[in-house]
């Protein structure tokens, strides 16, 4: 029997603070089922926590090692990342990179990382959710050991026969009074343990007689394979392969499979995910800053599926992990939901919704280019909310106006006196266009701009919207960069320029948005960038269109939640003779939508008892059956 001897870790403490966490630990999930349950209703949170598919998760950290990142999957081939971090380091180095890890039989989950580039030792700390941990500490696993100069990408893994934990990590050991070979000498080792108290002195695990970093160990079969990664010597341009070694025991002894899984390529990090009878194989290309995926059924031969895999951008090297979907949902309830289907086909942004002549009209920009270089607008129109019809191009830039061709963004509209007037932006400039009916088609009744792009200086002239008062009073609001407000003049295509005002609010980007309730006016607005995931909406309140307007204290209302990214610049319309209203927004396309290639929704918008704006669950659909609106309740992942 291995014998412990080497060192024995017992911190004061240590043992009653994670007594304490195992049973916040149960609370967090106890409290994940009743945010479900909150969030989403007693029918989907339920299916979610009674299901039996497991999740995935994807450690991951970024930069230097700034601490544990996430990404979950259902199917271990497209990711969505947790937009946090969900621990930082304080041990050793004050890095965690490579963070690893691995469940024990008792359900708890033990973590270990790279704690710094130089250090004789490794990260550790353990949690029973993944959300509460333990304090962390610093295992000085290689101190004694002559030579030492790194212990990297550490492992561990539970061994069923001995009842123990394995710890593997890289060590680059120069021997004392020797000469290092060009390189280093990295290699493999392990300790072993019981508790995480006391471990076993470190041995080598395998040689193969090549430097190596980064091995991962798993089982295939009756077998025990190991994943390594032979070093790069990147001043001469030679780039070591990804090799695999084959033992009848975890410990070894290790043979060598014949031909390497990836050659040749500027690749490191193994990560392994065995799915059914298939094994994925991801590596980080580090220098081109993306990960690559291989398949195998046989372990002879390797696919390169990376285009039918999505991984999140900046992600380095970590592990990947089986989890139930309740683990999950106590570290993103968001993500054991399934995000509405969008509501138009294809990629449609910025879009305008509005009830207008016994219908339901959307007025999207057209999307898919880099660069948003659309040139025309579409409508939509539906009697439902649900189904929708393209009513065809209502205004075509090069054929309807002389004076933009390019660059048809961001449309609104607005009705008077029986007539349609739809605002838009056109090479960054703002047009108006009228129409007897609210599909057109549409004129341009001035032949230029209403908002030429040098009228203001330091903001773009685009994001039109007009709202129409009680009074029939009508106002204009645009800008990107700055807000700008003006009352328009009777004929709804003119105003005067001394009467513009500046209400720009706080965190203001782009995409305004005025609607009335209950005497009250809401200023909505885009805050960051619409290529940026945090991209979300927020609002203000006044007593009058032109304000000024006080922030709300519960911002953003819109945001980015577990599958849903860039969810931002709406319109909000409410439902003719009832205090029901909606919100229509875009959000990245899913799957694999980035700024230019975004989508439509549409959810409930409701207010407290206070008339503050409720968070908008982004998970809820909306449609319009029996003259109400009805909100479409979250559906439970699959």
């Amino acid at each position: 029997m291995l014998g412990f001897f080497l060192f024995s870790l017992h911190a004061a403490g240590i043992r009653v603070a994670f007594v304490c966490a195992e049973r916040v630990g149960q609370m967090m999930r106890n409290v994940a089922a009743r945010l479900l349950f909150a969030l989403f209703g007693v029918v989907a949170a339920s299916q979610v926590l009674a299901a039996a598919e497991p999740m995935w998760l994807f450690t991951s950290f970024r930069g230097n090692g700034d601490g544990l990142h996430v990404a979950y999957s259902n199917d271990a081939r497209h990711w969505t990342e947790i937009n946090r971090v969900l621990l930082k380091p304080n041990v050793g180095g004050g890095l965690m990179r490579d963070p690893q890890i691995t469940r024990g039989p008792d359900g708890v989950f033990h973590m270990v990382w790279t704690s710094g580039w130089g250090d004789q030792g490794i990260g550790y700390a353990r949690s029973t959710d993944l959300v509460h941990w333990s304090p962390q500490r610093f295992l000085p696993v290689m101190e004694n050991t002559p030579g030492t100069k790194t212990c990297w990408a550490p492992e561990t893994f539970y061994d069923r026969d001995s009842q123990r934990f394995i710890i593997i990590w890289s060590s680059n050991v120069e021997p004392p009074g020797e000469e290092p070979p060009s390189g280093g000498y990295h290699r493999a080792y392990y300790s072993v343990t019981k508790d995480f108290e006391e471990f076993t002195a470190p041995q080598m695990l395998f040689d193969p007689g090549v430097n190596n970093i980064d091995t991962t160990l798993l089982t295939v079969g009756d077998k025990y394979r190991i994943v390594l990664k032979e070093t790069d010597d990147q001043r001469a341009g030679i780039y070591g392969d990804i090799l695999a070694a084959e033992a009848d025991h975890p410990l070894g002894p290790y043979k060598l499979l014949p031909q390497p899984l990836i050659a040749d390529e500027r690749v490191e990090g193994p990560a392994l995910a065995v799915v059914g009878d298939t094994t994925l194989l991801y590596v980080d290309y580090y220098a081109d800053h993306h990960y690559g995926v291989r398949e195998t059924s046989d372990w002879k031969s390797w696919r390169d599926v990376t285009q039918g895999c999505s991984i999140v951008d900046g992600q380095r090297h970590g592990s990947i992990l089986p989890v139930s979907r309740a683990e999950l949902a106590a570290i993103e309830p968001a993500a054991a939901f399934e995000p509405p289907a969008a509501v138009l086909p294809g990629v449609n942004a910025d879009p305008h919704v509005a009830a207008l002549a016994g219908k339901f009209y959307l007025y999207p920009t057209t999307d898919g280019s880099t660069g948003w270089r659309s040139t025309s607008f579409h409508a939509w129109s539906s009697p439902d909310l649900v189904n929708w019809t393209d009513e065809g191009v209502i205004l075509d830039l090069p054929r309807d106006l002389t004076w933009a061709d390019i660059h048809a963004w961001a449309p609104a509209i607005a009705t008077k006196d029986g007539k349609y007037y739809y605002y838009y932006s056109a090479d960054k400039n703002i047009g108006v266009a009228v129409a007897d009916r609210p599909e057109g088609p549409f004129t341009d009744p001035l032949g230029r701009p209403l908002v030429p792009s040098d009228m203001f200086r330091g903001m773009q002239a685009i994001d039109p919207m007009t709202f129409v008062d009680d009074d029939g009073a009508a106002y204009l609001f645009w800008g990107q960069g700055r807000c700008k407000a003006v009352r328009l003049n009777d004929d709804m295509i003119s105003f005067d320029p001394d009467h513009v005002r500046d209400i720009t609010p706080p965190g203001y980007n782009e995409g305004p948005f005025l609607h009335k309730r209950a005497g009250k006016y809401y200023l909505s607005w885009s805050e960051y960038d619409t290529r940026d995931p945090r991209y979300s909406v927020a609002y203000g309140v006044s007593d009058s269109p032109l304000g000024p307007f006080t922030k709300a204290s519960g911002n953003p209302i819109l945001s980015q939640a577990g599958a849903v990214r860039g969810a931002g610049h709406h319109s909000i319309m409410q439902i003719p003779g009832r205090d029901e209203w909606v919100i229509a927004y875009h959000r990245f396309r899913i799957p694999g939508g980035n700024g230019y290639n975004r989508e439509t929704c549409l959810s409930p918008l409701r207010y407290d008892a206070d008339g503050a704006i409720e968070q908008v669950n982004v998970y809820e659909g909306v449609k319009f059956a029996d003259g109400q609106l009805q909100a479409v309740p979250p559906r439970a992942a699959k």
